[in-house]
């Protein structure tokens, strides 16, 4: 079977809350800020001056690429050999490899020949027939007017399709792709406990320096960047507002301004 895997975060922490609760949940005093875990522990906590940048999602089941490949423009020559070939950047082979070990499933390649009395809708069927026989395809194939090939990713989390086409030919997407954002299988990742990990989930990515100590100089401490995913149940009602705090924290919107300041001892 064929199966993807998304682009991984190169987190350094990861926490989870299933019922958000902005006041609490989310604080900013003294210059320091800190988000809790669903068990009340403080799991994130850094200098409001140690902020880099965040990147905010709501929850996305995703949405399949679906391109439509347009033959009309395709000069036709009898008993011609004409090439179709499409991948996905997320694709992750029986081997456990994914883009980053070019697998062998990523690439797939088409090579249809057309008969005697060659036509554009004859080439159209060679296509679509060659796609949906290949069972290591992530994708499918369908006729639609206009000697169209249509062509369907299987989910989501294979990414954007990519499609080469016969000279000729025009490539278009019919239904662009959405990436899945805060999935259970994503969160699981990151989080593996599935009796916590139990819905949807908005999604932080928080980028900040955290110092540590490196002998380079002399035992004193480095600034290095690192991540931090923060996950908020989506379907919780306390969710909207601890968006609307953390965002504002993070974003320098937040008021009182003077809980950025203060001589944190973090």
């Amino acid at each position: 079977m064929i199966t993807f895997q998304l682009p991984t975060i190169n987190a350094d922490s990861a926490l989870l809350l299933n019922t958000p609760v902005a006041a609490t949940d989310v604080v900013l005093a003294n210059g320091v800020l800190t988000v809790k875990d669903e068990s009340g522990a403080a799991a994130l906590v850094l200098k409001a001056s140690d902020l880099i940048n965040f990147d905010y999602n709501a929850y996305a089941a995703g949405t399949a690429n679906v391109v439509d490949v347009d033959l009309t423009g395709v000069t036709i020559v009898n008993n011609g050999v004409y090439r179709l070939t499409i991948s996905a950047p997320y694709v992750q082979s029986f081997f456990g490899g994914g883009a980053e070990s070019n697998a062998v499933f990523r690439t797939r390649t088409y090579i249809v020949s057309t008969d005697g009395t060659a036509t554009v809708a004859e080439l159209q069927a060679a296509f679509i027939a060659r796609i949906n026989a290949d069972v290591n395809a992530y994708f499918s194939a369908t006729s639609q007017a206009g000697d169209v090939v249509r062509v369907t990713a299987d989910a989501a989390g294979f990414g954007p399709l990519t499609v080469t086409a016969p000279a000729g030919a025009t490539v278009a997407d019919f239904t662009a792709w959405v990436s899945p954002v805060g999935t259970v299988d994503e969160v699981l990742q990151y989080i593996p406990n599935s009796a916590l990990v139990t819905g949807t989930y908005n999604r932080y990515i928080i980028t900040y320096r955290k110092f540590i100590r490196n002998n380079i100089v002399n035992g004193l401490q480095v600034a290095l960047p690192v991540q931090a995913i923060v996950y908020l149940n989506s379907g919780d009602a306390g969710t909207a507002a601890t968006v609307t705090k953390l965002t504002n924290v993070l974003s320098g919107a937040y008021t009182p301004v003077a809980d950025y300041l203060g001589c944190p001892a973090v």
